[in-house]
């Protein structure tokens, strides 16, 4: 399997660019009013992260220019797809939760997907399913996406 590329990896990490700009106006925006647009923002941020984690998945699942054919492939392909469109699903149920009942219910949802996608995405890795250092890179934006998920939730829940 291919390794990373180098853009690949500059623009990974500078998906969570969104997530910094989005926290730090939430937690440092000087009034006691809630911050609906910016919560908005962030939710439906996530949603779109998620679809797009997803997708990565759903790339490899299609590839057909494959090096070594195995006969599990056809099981293979399954789970990739799942992985690849269930958290596109997650990230819809968040963004719905948080666009019709309450962004933090949405950014909630979204702070307990985040973790459980990157460690069905671990499992994935050690199958040698994505390519050799996809999944240092994912940790280092989970991590960043979790801190400001939960810093939100903190800061508005307090």
């Amino acid at each position: 399997m291919n390794k990373l590329p180098f853009l690949g990896v500059v623009l990974m990490l500078a998906g969570v660019v969104p997530y910094i700009v989005c926290t730090c106006g939430i937690v440092f925006y000087d009034s006691h009013t809630p911050v609906p647009n910016l919560l908005t923002a962030l939710v439906v941020y996530g949603a779109i992260s998620l679809s797009f984690i997803g997708a990565v998945h759903w790339g490899q699942a299609l590839e057909t220019d494959r090096t070594i054919l195995v006969a599990s492939a056809g099981r293979t392909d399954h789970m990739r797809l799942l992985l690849g469109v269930v958290p596109a699903l997650v990230g819809w149920a968040a963004a719905c939760t948080g666009l019709i009942w309450h962004p933090l219910a949405g950014i909630a949802l979204l702070a307990v997907a985040f973790p459980l996608v990157a460690l069905v995405e671990r499992a994935a890795w050690q199958r040698g399913w994505v390519p050799p250092g996809y999944m240092g890179v994912r940790w280092i934006v989970t991590a960043i996406t979790e801190c400001c998920l939960l810093m939100v939730l903190l800061v508005r829940f307090l």
